[in-house]
């Protein structure tokens, strides 16, 4: 079940007040000005040209025609300036709640439970949380700007409407009932792009890919060997005739309700300024007044129309909204506060997992199976199996990454559960397939911290234990040398063996009781790959680890293999006692290691395998 918050539009301006004033509270008093120089402005203006015709009319002095007059378009041409600067100070001062919305969707991300970010929805809700908070056009500036214009909107519209009431009521109700259709007959238009909107995406996503292959190098061979640029370029004119026909029914909608809307706009200026005239050909209203209910009442279905119309946009972005409070909220269901500790982290504890279950999604397959296992402290457990077996999944529910659907793990006999997870964490060193470094110097890569916190000598003993020492040394900045080419111009790059390697290193820096590797020696050559086994168990005495790898002839030098397969262990022992069995582990290692015997050089025999 898909987990989504929904606040009623009050409640979230409130939420963003509130994140305001704790992030910028300048920025909220920038707006009460700005609202109320945006609802003076157009009143004054409106106001002017009857103030001096009263003047005129009445024959009142040149002076204070001229003192009146100047008075009133000294404070306009203020409050323009005024509106200017605040205009200028809320676009600089946004970036700044832009940053402080950006570090709590960072903060989250960095933070939350591992298993949500395996979650697809909660993945969806971090991207668009990520735009929701990013650049001018961003929905929290939009969201700011809507709040603005619907509160300007609102103080105008009362002020007019509190002029025109004096006037004629039923003129009130006439003009509000032509706005209202005026603005429902363009609320249709939004509605219809709305629900078109993911037509137009589908035919602007294919384009761009297309567009963007053809500037893709990687891409650019196969276009030509395989001789793909008549079948993209038939892609492309396909989805371009697709879009050129969404836009044709959007310009046909837009120009129907354009063409009612006009006439709308006609009939209500027809009959209101009809209705003006009548009034002042009767000596029902001054000259001035005139003038002024003229304003006034184009003036009053602009501020209607805007008023509806930011209702609209504040309900669009209360979806935003909504999202961006979804994902903040996102349940997490491990303790990271309070908790038990885990005590020593010196020695490894035994470490059991009962009955465990484990699927991605509620109605989905068990991808691990009922198994039971446990690790005494100091083994040496590999982990084997065919892709997809369920192997590092296993790991992820070992090291608490990820919870079982049924069933536990015990960390000295207690479920771990019930310890702080961060604190859990520490237990364990890891090299992990999909593995992720920061592009920070060498040093920093294996001790995870800032230079000035490193133990150098223990940096350079694990760079020695995972065999990579030499090669660092051989860099122009040995350990100070930073890592990514892309990221750095003075950069370096290693192999990928070389990663490995220094992946080891960063999980021995740890100095954690449990190490976990994950097919560490994928990418190592034969030669570093021999030299790991053969430094296995010094690098790793005392310490209980776990060796994941489809190679099985790579974990002969474990204490015992677990073979795992659909979810569930269906072999265990030494490597010489599983061979013995001659069943599955036997079936799978022959397979592997005939393509060894078959060699035509000769160079491994099978036992070497």
């Amino acid at each position: 079940m898909q987990y989504d918050k929904k606040y009623p539009i009050r409640q979230n301006l409130a939420y963003c007040a509130r994140e305001t004033w704790r992030g910028c509270p300048k920025l909220l008093a920038f707006f009460v000005m700005l609202i109320l120089a945006n609802c003076l402005v157009p009143v004054i203006t409106t106001f002017l040209p009857k103030v001096v015709v009263e003047q005129i009319t009445e024959e009142k002095p040149l002076r204070q025609l001229l003192l009146v007059t100047g008075l009133m378009t000294g404070a306009l041409a203020l409050l323009s300036g005024l509106k200017i600067f605040l205009e200028k100070l809320i676009y600089w001062n946004q970036f700044s709640m832009n940053a402080v919305f950006l570090r709590m969707v960072t903060r989250k991300g960095l933070t939350t439970d591992y298993r949500n970010q395996e979650n697809e929805h909660f993945r969806t809700l971090q991207r668009e949380s990520y735009a929701n908070c990013n650049g001018n056009f961003s929905g929290y500036v939009q969201t700011y700007d809507a709040f603005v214009r619907f509160f300007s909107n609102l103080l105008g519209f009362l002020a007019f409407t509190g002029i025109l009431f004096s006037l004629n009521p039923l003129l009130i109700l006439f003009l509000c009932l032509t706005t209202v259709v005026s603005f429902l007959l363009n609320r249709r238009i939004s509605k219809w792009l709305e629900g078109s909107r993911e037509e137009k995406s589908v035919y602007e996503k294919r384009m761009q890919y297309v567009a963007g292959a053809a500037d893709d190098v990687r891409a650019a061979k196969d276009i030509r060997l395989y001789k793909m640029a008549a079948w993209l370029n038939g892609i492309y004119d396909k989805n371009l005739k697709g879009l050129l026909g969404w836009y044709r029914k959007y310009t046909e909608k837009l120009f129907g309700a354009s063409a009612a809307d006009s006439g709308l706009s006609l009939l209500r200026d027809a009959v209101t300024y009809a209705f003006l005239l009548y009034l002042a050909l009767n000596d029902r209203i001054t000259v001035a007044e005139f003038v002024l209910y003229f304003g006034v009442v184009a003036g009053f279905s602009s501020w209607l129309g805007s008023l509806l119309g930011q209702v609209t946009d504040l309900q669009r972005l209360n979806q935003s909204i909504n999202r961006f409070r979804t994902y903040l909220e996102y349940p997490e269901s491990y303790l990271r506060e309070g908790g038990k500790p885990v005590g020593d982290l010196a020695k490894p504890k035994k470490i059991e997992l009962k009955n465990i279950r484990f699927r991605y999604s509620e109605d989905g397959e068990d991808v691990i199976r009922d198994i039971s296992l446990t690790l005494e402290p100091g083994e040496h457990l590999a982990v084997v199996g065919l892709n997809g077996a369920g192997k590092t999944t296993l790991v992820k529910l070992l090291c608490g990454l990820t919870e079982p659907a049924e069933g536990k793990v015990l960390y000295n006999g207690t479920d771990i559960r019930e310890y702080n997870r961060d604190e859990y964490y520490r237990l364990f060193g890891a090299v992990f397939q999909d593995h992720s470094i920061l592009p920070v110097t060498i040093e920093e890569i294996v001790a995870e911290q800032e230079s000035e916190t490193i133990d150098h000598a223990l940096v350079e003993t694990c760079l020695k234990q995972a065999g990579l020492w030499e090669k660092i040394c051989s860099l122009p900045q040995g350990v100070q040398s930073k890592f990514n080419k892309a990221f750095w111009d003075d950069g370096v790059n290693l192999s990928g063996g070389e990663t490995q390697k220094l992946l080891l290193a960063r999980a021995l820096y740890r100095q954690s009781p449990v190490i976990v590797l994950d097919e560490p020696t994928a990418a190592l050559d034969p030669v570093s790959e021999n030299r790991l086994y053969e430094t296995y168990d010094d690098v790793m005495r005392g310490k209980t680890t776990v060796f994941i790898s489809h190679r099985l002839a790579s974990t002969r030098f474990c204490h015992r293999i677990v073979l795992i397969d659909h979810g569930q262990i269906i072999e265990e022992g030494t490597h010489e006692e599983l061979l013995a069995r001659q069943g599955k582990y036997y079936e799978l290692f022959e397979t592997q290691a005939k393509y060894y015997r078959e060699n035509p050089e000769g160079e491994v025999s099978g036992d070497e395998a």
